[in-house]
This record gives C-alpha cells, sequence and structure tokens, in this order.
C-alpha cells in the first residue's frame, strides 16, 4: 500500500523525480529542435548534443544526490518548507555537477539550454509535490490515513508532548486522548479516556496507530507490563526514558520534544537506506520472477484444479513486521478441510512447543506432496513480496497461534520485514522445529546485508533442489 513515510512511497517518489528529469531533458531537446527549424536563418541557435544513454544518467545522478541531501526522508520532511529548501540545495549541486560532467566529456550543450533544462526538472519535481501534498491534507482532513496517538500518563510530561504532537496541516498525526490511574483526572479531565488497565480496549476501538508512554522512571514495571500487552499489536511505541531497556533490539531516538526525548522501542532492526536497497532489490527480482514464473503457475493452477475441485490457492493470516496481519498465498497443497484437521496432526515436544508439521502429513495430496517438496507452493508469494507485504529473504512469517505462545525475546524476529526464505530455511526448513527458529532469525538480523540476502537466495535454490527438509 501506498502510504506516506513508507518506504514504497519513497520509491514512488524517486520515480517520479526520474521522471521529471526525464521529461525535462526531453522538453529542452524538443524547444531546441523547434528553435533550430524556426529561426536558424534569423539568430545563430543553441547547440545541444547529447547522446540517449545520458537521459538515462541524467536521472540518476539527480536522484542519488537527493538521496543525499535526505530529500526522501518524510521523517524531516513533515513541512513543505523543509523539503523544498532541500529540492533547492539538491538542485543547485546536480548544477555544478552535471555541468561538470558535460565539460569532462566534452558534450554540445548551450548554457541557456542547461539552465532552462535545470529550472525544468525542478519545477516539475516541486508541483508533483504540490500535488501530493494536497491530496495527503484532504486524506487527513477527511480523517483518512490519520495515525492515531494516545499517551499514557496525563500529567506535565505528556501534556508537553502532547501539545507539540498537535499534527500541522502537513502531518498525520491526531492526538486521541490519555490514559491514567489518577482519579481525580479521571473525573475531571474529558481528554483522559480511562485508566491504563483499560489500554486494549482503547487501543482496540480507536484504532490506536502510535502510543506515547510518559510515565515516570518509577513506573518502569507497569511500563513493562505495557509493552507486554501490545506484543501482538501493530502499534509504534514511543517512550520517554529512561524505557531504553524494553527495546526488542534497538532504540531510535525520534526526536526530542519541547525538551523532552522520545524513544522508538520498536524501531526497526534495519535502517532506512538498508530498508530503501532491500525494497529495491525485492522490487527487481519479484517482477523478474513474476515475468517468467508466471505461465508455470497457471499450468500448476490447471493441475490443482484437475486434481481437486476445492480452490487452487491457499490463504492464511500470518504475522508481518511489527506484528502486522497480513495475508499469506500458496498453491493448496492439503484437501480442502485441512485447517479443521489441524489438531490432529500435532504434536508437542518434551519442552510442550507445539510442531505443527510432520512427514507424511494425510492431508498433502499427491500433487501437493510434489509441490512442497521442491517449494513450488511458495510461488505465490511473490506478489506478496512485489506489494511489499513481505521481502524476498527474511524471517517466516509465523501463524498467530503459535506467536501468541512466543516468549518476549522472541519478538525481536518482527523487527524486520518477514521473507520468502531465510537463514532457518537454508539451514534446517521444517526438520527444525518451531522453536528452534528464532536462534536463525537472530542470527541474519544481527548481521543482515545485501550480500547475504543475495547469498541465501542461491543457497535456496540448491536446497529447494535437494528438497531437504521440505514436507
Amino acid at each position: 500500500m501506498l502510504r506516506r513515510y513508507s518506504v514504497n512511497f519513497e520509491l514512488f517518489s524517486i520515480f517520479l523525480d526520474a521522471m521529471a528529469v526525464f521529461t525535462a531533458l526531453l522538453l529542452v531537446d524538443t524547444y531546441h529542435v523547434w528553435d533550430m527549424q524556426l529561426f536558424s536563418f534569423l539568430l545563430p541557435t543553441s547547440t545541444m548534443e547529447l547522446p540517449g544513454f545520458y537521459y538515462a544518467i541524467f536521472p540518476i545522478v539527480w536522484v542519488i544526490l537527493n538521496l543525499g541531501v535526505s530529500l526522501y526522508n518524510g521523517r524531516i520532511n513533515i513541512h513543505f518548507f523543509d523539503e523544498f529548501f532541500r529540492l533547492v540545495v539538491s538542485m543547485l549541486i546536480a548544477a555544478v555537477s552535471l555541468a561538470g560532467l558535460i565539460y569532462f566529456v566534452s558534450l554540445e550543450f548551450a548554457r541557456s539550454l542547461f539552465i532552462m533544462f535545470v529550472l525544468s526538472a525542478t519545477v516539475l519535481m516541486a508541483i508533483w509535490r504540490v500535488f501530493v501534498r494536497i491530496y495527503w491534507h484532504n486524506q487527513y482532513s477527511n480523517k483518512q490515513e490519520l495515525r492515531r496517538i494516545l499517551i499514557v500518563g496525563a500529567g506535565d510530561t505528556g501534556h508537553r508532548v502532547s501539545t507539540h504532537l498537535l499534527r500541522p496541516p502537513e502531518s498525520n498525526l491526531e492526538i486521541i486522548g490519555f490514559l491514567d490511574d489518577d482519579h481525580e483526572k479521571l473525573a475531571t479531565d474529558s481528554h483522559v479516556l480511562g485508566a491504563i488497565g483499560d489500554l486494549e480496549q482503547v487501543v482496540d476501538f480507536y484504532r490506536i496507530n502510535i502510543l506515547v508512554i510518559a510515565l515516570p522512571t518509577s513506573a518502569f514495571e507497569k511500563t513493562t507490563e505495557i509493552v507486554d500487552k501490545l506484543r501482538m499489536k501493530p502499534v509504534k511505541i514511543w517512550v520517554v526514558p529512561d524505557a531504553h531497556r524494553l527495546s526488542l533490539f534497538q532504540c531510535d531516538l525520534i526526536g526530542q520534544i519541547c525538551d523532552v526525548p522520545l524513544l522508538d522501542i520498536r524501531a526497526p532492526a534495519i535502517s532506512d537506506n538498508q530498508r530503501l536497497v532491500k525494497r529495491v532489490f525485492d522490487l527487481v527480482v519479484s517482477s523478474v520472477v513474476i515475468i517468467f514464473a508466471l505461465p508455470i503457475m497457471i499450468f500448476i493452477a490447471i493441475l490443482i484444479k484437475l486434481e481437486d475441485p476445492g480452490p487452487i490457492f491457499f490463504r492464511q493470516k500470518r504475522v508481518g513486521e511489527n506484528t502486522q496481519p497480513f495475508e499469506m498465498i500458496k498453491f493448496r497443497t492439503m484437501v480442502q478441510n485441512a485447517e479443521s484437521l489441524r489438531a490432529s496432526v500435532e504434536k508437542a515436544d518434551q519442552d510442550g512447543n507445539i510442531l505443527h508439521k510432520q512427514r507424511k502429513d494425510p492431508r498433502v495430496t499427491r500433487l501437493g506432496g510434489f509441490l512442497r517438496r521442491f517449494s513450488i507452493d511458495e510461488l505465490p508469494q511473490i506478489f506478496n513480496v512485489f506489494l511489499g507485504k513481505m521481502s524476498l529473504v527474511g524471517p517466516r512469517p509465523e501463524m498467530p497461534f503459535l506467536v501468541e505462545k512466543y516468549k518476549s525475546w522472541q519478538y525481536v524476529r518482527f523487527t524486520i520485514p518477514q521473507g520468502m526464505t531465510g537463514w532457518w530455511q537454508i539451514t534446517g526448513r521444517s526438520d527444525k522445529p518451531m522453536h528452534l527458529n528464532t536462534q536463525d532469525d537472530l542470527y541474519y538480523i544481527r548481521n543482515y546485508s545485501l550480500w547475504l540476502d543475495i547469498k541465501i537466495i542461491l543457497k535456496t535454490f540448491s536446497t529447494v533442489i535437494l528438497g531437504r527438509g521440505a514436507y
């Protein structure tokens, strides 16, 4: 989904900027040709000889410079003035850089045409941003796409944070209210929606996206209890220190509000730049796979329908990044009523951990056994990767009933996008029980890099061909 401040919107912005630079080049080239045809007999015309591949080089260089000045960082470009200022800075750097490139390779590009190109590209990049901000402003005014904030603690700190988080026209933040155990505040302050014990009900009723904990240090146990209650809810948690010990993987200082620092204790395990690179890699690879695998998937769908009259796809709710639920889609490999028979095949190990997969599962069809052995049933998940709900590589998306049995430390696996394949799949797959997977996920999270993703994908091919651990 294309949400503001998301990595998908960042890629969308990069694409539009690249198109703006490309379009500006076309406009200047068209003007140059038109000028030569109509006025060459009256005035000397401006020269412009730009090889075709520079129509790709110029947009790439400009986009890289935009990245360098953090033009695509939504957290620091909330106001239009901030974004426009960075756009102008990038324009100045791009003008110098591209002029140097033109001089270095001895291209014919008249100064007047070059200035026209730089200004045109900047205007086009500014125009689409204005329209997007108008769109978002209308969405926020109509209560669409708002991030709803609930503050735990209605004391001085909580109110100071609330005052400075009140959403400006360009922001999508909305303060819903407070929770506090003070009986006087509950009785007299209309903004206090309930006691801290009402947390889960208030979060669900108001569809809270962000929880700000503004409790004193002495209430650390209460803060711990709050975080534990929200483990399975896709809610960001910002905490006024000292509560850094609660972080799942790392704390991210998101800013300082009126001298009050806020820590995001559900900060992603990878940086914004790493996330962007990972998303670009996912988009490129998933697009290629979809193009080449679509005929194979159509053929498999026909075979599934011929063997069994039930649905072609198996859809199941899974837990994704930040415990956000999503629907996983795979080729159906079991009989139609497989879910109702799950209890009959589940077993528990000596520690009481549920093992929900086993060899020779009676629910698996003949074709399904073949698809599972070579992981062909996983192919439709590539569409979830393309849409950004999953990644090619990451922790395996788990079923909600299993996540409910997790210990606190196991939730670390949700601080990164969940993947089609991962470190666990190439080292153990189904041969290694669910409760041992998290150790592999922790290794992947702590050692994440694009090269590790590529290594895992390459090893996945050999694992799949051998059919090791798949059933």
